[in-house]
């Protein structure tokens, strides 16, 4: 009796609730009465209502509020499964009901049937889909399956009772099922007309990420203090609308959704809704790399926050926009995994849109850069295989390569940017060009390639900018390895090979150094076409290196992190140099070989840090012994280890035999030979 007067209450209240307070706190209520109700006529009446009531239902309603809804079901199924598990203890006396949980779940979904909406319906279907995922319920789970598949494919087809606010709460409804639904559930569902609601609800809606529209607001909160500093304030209505943003429904669950889109994109068969899908994705990354810019914050460069922004700008308000924007730009690179694996082997998708489809990918990647390179493009592995398949596709058609490159080239050619955010751009385009250098023709090559890249090949020693200075290096040595671009290659490759030295260490770290270095001696060497142009250079640039390690200094780079060595001891320039000059040898002519290599072992010795010059001798006995020697190189290494004296010289550095185990802790018996 007890139960009922609480229903009957509850029924009462629930038309007459206003408040969002009393709205959450008869929610809580309502599922406490449906686990225990004992007659299946009021559990279908109580259903029935909370589908029905204004309360929940009116116009002004929020989505947190529909969402309770699948939580109420939820709950009550979980309340009606704890006699079936002994982690709990049992029911107190007069409490437990008589009604099986079969007949509990058939009278809940006869209430969903009294004329509601299909969309309420899903609803209640993905609670009681949550409450049994228990396995002794798997009869009954799979029916509950058949029915919600059913309700989601006629609301997204045919419920025109559906509001914005229902189809986010819809959303929510399928990401949270979505792992506990069949194989064949999940095929059956209509992912032609699911995948644009997703991404309508998540990324252009109020309620999630709305096209990254929160970022302008931020702007006007952004002020000067004493300082002269930046400050965001956690107390200002930017900060605390991005708060309510990211705890929101979409927001908060948005890897599930993500994944569930992804899985929408793969099954998809509609070529319009999939174009729709990768334009609007775009769009997206558009309207946020726009929105970013109009910020004061995005004229901060990263390394430069602590002059300019205020410790509570660092500590407090800023990681948690970094937080949302990372998460937006996952949960897109999320879909763009599944949309590149179909250009990869789908029939469905014609031939002929994959190369601009690629592009299109790329140009989204573009404008999530300014995210991507903060938190390193390397975090996520689905970046780098959208990333480099959309290169891969590309390159095989050379006018399309040119095209994006002209679309994506930087908007001032010959400058290097005050703007953070251009820089950033402008790395992104370096990066990606350096992977065209081969099939773009030399026109293209020199008139934009190698014009985007020459300000950053300066003696500019900003470490902001290190990376865009190492990108446009890369770009020079992959246009000059290109063999179409021979004429080209001779005439800038000694210009370009002085800049390197004026350049290393102060823009330069070592690994791109050493990279270089090789590059360089390897385009100059023999069977190459430069090299019946420039017979010297090789020996030059090694010469230059030889009288370098000579004056070069002994303390560690610790500025420059990408040394690609010991991340515990940082090389030194001096350290650098041996390197490079090591890892050269590979490239030399067998008589330029067997000069060179006497002369490593007094180079290592003439490192003063112990540890790197161990690390010196470690690089050469790797380059000597790990294969990188064709077969005619190695048989000179071994003969001069063995039988010339190479191996005495290591040992004896020029003056005594170094105390300690040799090279990385060689044996005797395996010192015999590299």
């Amino acid at each position: 009796m007890l139960i009922e007067e609480s229903l009957t209450a509850l029924l009462r209240a629930l038309q007459s609730a206003s408040d969002v307070q009393d709205i959450s706190s008869l929610l809580s209520s309502a599922a406490r009465i449906l686990a225990l109700l004992a007659n299946p006529s009021n559990i279908t009446l109580l259903t029935s209502q909370l589908l029905a009531t204004p309360a929940i239902w009116g116009p002004s309603t929020n989505l947190p509020t529909i969402v309770a809804v699948i939580g109420i079901f939820r709950s009550a199924c979980y309340h009606l499964l704890r006699p079936y598990d002994t982690s709990y203890p049992p029911k107190p006396p007069g409490t437990s009901t008589t009604l099986a949980l079969e007949e509990w779940t058939a009278a809940v979904m006869k209430g969903t049937d009294r004329a509601s909406p299909r969309s309420k319906q899903a609803l209640v279907l993905s609670g009681l889909l949550q409450g049994l995922q228990s396995r002794h319920y798997s009869g009954l789970s799979n029916r509950v399956q058949h029915e919600f598949v059913i309700s989601v494919n006629l609301s997204v087809c045919i419920d025109s009772s559906r509001s914005v606010v229902t189809d986010q709460a819809l959303v929510i409804a399928v990401s949270q099922v979505f792992d506990l639904l069949g194989v064949s559930a999940r095929d059956a569902l209509d992912h032609n007309l699911l995948l644009p609601m997703l991404t309508e609800a998540v990324f252009f809606s109020g309620s999630g990420i709305h096209q990254g529209y929160f970022l302008g607001t931020i702007d006007a909160d952004v002020l000067e203090t004493v300082g002269k500093k930046f400050d965001w304030s956690a107390k200002s209505h930017s900060y605390l609308q991005l708060q309510a943003t990211a705890s929101g429904p979409l927001v908060a669950d948005l890897g599930r959704i993500s994944r569930l889109a992804a899985f929408s994109t793969e099954h998809a068969t509609d070529l319009i809704t999939l174009s729709r899908l990768l334009q609007d994705l775009f769009d997206i990354s558009r309207s946020l790399c726009v929105q970013w810019r109009q910020n004061k914050l995005s004229e901060v460069d990263a390394s430069e926050q602590d002059l300019f922004l205020s410790d509570n700008t660092i500590r407090k308000t800023l990681p948690l926009l970094w937080r949302v924007l990372r998460s937006s730009m996952f949960s897109i690179v999320i879909i763009l995994t599944a949309w590149t694996g179909r250009l990869l082997s789908d029939n469905l998708i014609p031939k002929e849109i994959v190369p601009p489809s690629a592009m299109q990918i790329l140009k989204t990647l573009r404008n999530f850069y300014f995210i991507s390179s903060h938190l390193g493009t390397d975090t996520l592995s689905q970046h780098s295989f959208v990333y480099l398949t959309a290169v891969d596709i590309i390159s095989q058609y050379p006018k399309f390569a040119e095209a994006l490159v002209n679309q994506l080239r930087p908007a001032q050619i010959g400058l290097i940017p005050q703007h953070p955010l251009d820089r950033c751009l402008d790395t992104y385009f370096l990066n990606t060009a350096e992977h065209f250098a081969t099939v773009l023709n030399t026109k293209i090559a020199d008139g934009l390639l190698l014009s985007a890249a020459m300000p950053y090949l300066g003696t500019n020693d900003e470490r902001k900018s290190l990376e865009a200075f190492e990108a446009a290096h890369s770009v020079m040595i992959a246009v000059m390895a290109a063999p179409h671009n021979n004429d080209l290659t001779v005439s800038r490759i000694e210009t370009y090979a002085g800049r390197l030295f004026e350049v290393f260490p102060r823009s330069l770290s070592p690994r791109q150094f050493r990279l270089a270095v090789t590059q360089l001696v390897r385009i100059a060497s023999p069977p190459s076409v430069v090299s019946a142009q420039r017979p010297l250079l090789p020996s030059i640039l090694l010469e230059i290196i030889r009288f370098r390690v000579e004056t070069a200094s002994s303390q560690p780079l610790t500025s420059l992190s990408k040394n690609g060595e010991d991340d515990a001891h940082p090389l030194s320039e001096q350290a650098a140099l041996v390197l490079a000059l090591i890892h050269s040898l590979p490239c030399l002519q067998l008589e330029a070989l067997e000069d060179w290599l006497p002369a490593i072992p007094r180079l290592c010795y003439r490192v003063q840090d112990p540890v790197l010059r161990h690390v010196c001798y470690s690089g050469f006995w790797d380059v000597l012994s790990d294969g990188e020697m064709d077969l005619d190189r190695a048989v000179l290494c071994a003969n001069w280890w063995n039988t010339g004296g190479g191996r005495e010289m290591v040992l004896s550095g020029g003056e005594k035999v170094i105390s300690g185990s040799m090279i990385k802790n060689i044996p005797e018996d395996e010192a015999s030979s590299p």
